[in-house]
């Protein structure tokens, strides 16, 4: 809510609360409601609701930061309301920072006292945003290790363990040793290649993947990893070969759909493109979220406008706590003609 709109707008859900205030009762007081002492006229009144709009059904902390410093802890009743009294003018942050599940919330409230009329009341809503969990993102391939000596794989697994916690150049350092111990290690080879994507070293990424790809041109991981590594080096042209070739190997991937229609749309195959992308989605379903925002971003580039906005509502419907979901929106209205 804007300051002006925090000024002119008094919700009705508050009327209750107005009476019993007037009649010296307050529906909720917390800490500072109670113990200000600030002498002021004005009031806040607040909810707090859960994302999908419902009150929330139990006490939630919240922190109170006047512009002149120095904090002040309440926490709402089981309905998810606050009254906050006796405030004197300026400005206030609302702030709820002490909820695991939920991103941080800071908003702002400035009261303005108008002359004599009835002490004002503004009130406050606030919902909350559940923080957003590590999505599967489509990313390069990993394989197991197979036929190979114990002390190679020995120096493999360190490396899955490192690149776990994620010391990826400390992972590369021990993939060297496996295959300088089992030169013909390709899952080794394999995983240099993605250690190496993890570091943005993709020149090295390539050759450790053609080092794999030597060993066993047809194998699927390291075909698909390499195009992956090729697209992200802009080498187009290359990587619809090489995403091309893998998905013969294993034409149910999703993840290798997803880049060749990423691919074949920085070539300017818009057709094609939406195919793959399209099937990608197909295949992996609600892990190629990201498939809908690049339909987008292609029909966008197409100046095609409708099928534009679709594939965003789409992915704002999948992933609405997307960090641009904000943005997003703005560009939909855009691409409708809205102001």
């Amino acid at each position: 809510m804007s300051l002006k709109l925090g000024r002119l707008l008094v919700c009705i859900s508050f009327l209750c609360g107005l009476l019993s205030l007037a009649s010296g009762q307050i529906p909720y007081s917390g800490t500072l409601a109670e113990n200000s002492r600030l002498g002021g006229a004005n009031v806040i009144a607040g909810t707090v609701h859960w994302p999908d709009g419902s009150k929330v059904d139990r006490r939630i902390n919240v922190k109170v930061r006047p512009q002149t410093g120095g904090d002040f802890l309440l926490s709402t009743d089981v309905s998810g309301q606050f009254v906050i009294i006796n405030l004197p003018e300026g400005i206030y942050h609302i702030i709820i920072d002490r909820e695991d599940a939920f991103e941080p919330v800071d908003q702002t409230v400035e009261l303005v006292t108008d002359g004599d009329r009835l002490k004002p009341v503004y009130s406050v809503s606030i919902r909350l945003v559940e923080k957003r969990k590590p999505e599967a993102k489509p990313s390069i391939v990993k394989v197991d290790t197979v036929g190979v000596t114990d002390r190679a794989r020995g120096f493999y697994l360190k490396a899955l363990d490192l690149a776990k916690a994620s010391d990826h150049a400390g992972a590369v350092q021990q993939l060297k040793l496996a295959v300088a111990e089992y030169p013909k290690f390709l899952e080794a080879y394999n995983e240099m290649g993605v250690q190496y994507q993890k570091l943005n070293d993709l020149q090295n990424a390539d050759l450790a993947l053609q080092a794999a790809l030597a060993i066993k041109p047809s194998a699927f991981e390291p075909m698909l990893n390499r195009g992956i590594v090729l697209f992200r080096m802009n080498r187009f042209s290359d990587a619809e070969t090489a995403l091309r070739d893998a998905l013969k190997v294993k034409d149910q991937s999703a993840v290798g759909h997803f880049y060749r229609g990423r691919t074949l749309s920085k070539l300017k195959n818009y057709d094609e493109a939406e195919r793959e992308l399209n099937l990608s989605i197909t295949i992996g379903g609600s892990e190629m979220n990201e498939a809908h925002r690049m339909l987008a971003m292609m029909y966008i580039d197409k100046d095609d406008r409708p099928k534009a906005v679709s594939s965003l509502e789409i992915y704002l419907k999948l992933v609405p706590t997307a960090p641009d979901a904000e943005k997003l929106r703005d560009a939909i209205k855009q691409l409708k003609g809205q102001p």
